[in-house]
């Protein structure tokens, strides 16, 4: 029996019949839904690439921890944050704005979310319903509730 699990139905036609199809999706208790996560900002804007490969799976730092922003090097162990994989588009393209403040939409590509984002952050980890752990927040290395870093 799957716990946690979420059932999508999707309809497809096929000639001239409505076919459903269900999809599962299992959450198992171990995992963290990433939606909830809310990540630390290593900088409000975005970081500039040049030459990447068409093709080319990069693993792209969901958390903000990393320190080869904005590419995972494996700082989010420990969190319950996960790097996002992501093939480099087919057509060719010279550069790209990738997100280095983890709240674009259109992740990892920036979308400018980074605007208007440092009031919204400073809220966030004012009214953090963990802050009071925040001063002894040991090997976690974040607040995954509000993005908080100690000595960042």
């Amino acid at each position: 029996m799957l716990t946690n699990t979420k059932v999508y139905v999707t309809n497809f036609v096929l000639v001239g019949k409505i076919v459903a199809m269900v999809i599962v999706e299992s959450l198992f208790e171990n995992m963290t839904d990433q939606s909830t996560l809310k990540p630390h900002v290593p900088t409000y804007g975005p970081c500039t690439i040049r030459d990447l490969k068409p093709g080319e799976v990069k693993l792209w730092c969901t958390c903000g921890l990393s320190k080869n922003q904005p590419w995972c090097d494996g700082s989010h162990k420990g969190t319950s944050f996960r790097p996002l994989k992501w093939t480099v588009p087919e057509h060719a393209q010279t550069v790209y704005l990738l997100c280095a403040c983890k709240y674009t939409k259109t992740s990892p590509i920036c979308d400018a979310t980074h605007v208007g984002l440092i009031g919204t952050i400073q809220k966030q980890i004012e009214n953090c319903s963990s802050k009071q752990g925040h001063s002894n927040i040991g090997d976690k290395k974040l607040c995954q509730q509000c993005g908080f870093v100690p000595d960042w």
